[in-house]
């Protein structure tokens, strides 16, 4: 047993032996980051019921605030909705604004949060259909920056590349 571990014993305090099973009492405390965890969700589950006409609310008209998205640039000038992620992945390139949930027009641009490097290694090529940019004349390039938004329009549950949108490499 390691050493640090107490060993545990019997009611009358001589260590146990290989078998032999314990009853534990059950704490008469709850530890402190359990209860935070309790006191956290508590708030929640009790304001449920209040904000469910608020869901539905919600539901039937779309909310005012724009939507970000994340996606991969796939070789065809449109993307699926359903690929669309609400996280930045560095290997997803193409940041969607929605201006809300019902849209179905939408602005794009070279997502910050994408890894360069890696899109810069594999050839930028994978952004042709998508974005506009023109190759340094050394083909060598570090960075890409955004120059002009593209749109894009949904149309049967995928979005189509209206515009491209501009890019630089330097």
């Amino acid at each position: 047993m390691n050493p640090t571990t107490p060993t545990p014993t019997t009611g009358d305090e001589k260590p146990l032996e290989p078998g032999q099973t314990v009853e534990w009492a059950a704490p008469t405390s709850t530890p402190p980051a359990i209860q935070e965890l309790i006191e956290a969700s508590a708030p929640e589950a009790s304001e449920a019921p209040a904000e469910a006409p608020a869901t539905s609310k919600a539901a039937a008209a779309p909310n005012n605030g724009p939507l970000h998205y994340y996606a991969p640039a796939p070789d065809v000038p449109s993307i699926e909705h359903r690929k669309l992620s609400p996280n930045p992945l560095p290997q997803m390139p193409l940041l969607i604004t929605l201006p809300h949930s019902e849209a179905t027009v939408a602005q794009f641009s070279f997502s910050p949060q994408a890894d360069q490097s890696r899109i810069i290694g594999n050839g930028v090529r994978e952004l042709k259909e998508f974005f506009q940019f023109e190759l340094p004349p050394t083909e060598q390039f570090t960075t890409i920056q955004n120059l002009t938004a593209g749109k894009l329009e949904k149309r049967d549950d995928a979005w189509h590349v209206v515009q491209k949108a501009g890019i630089a490499l330097s």
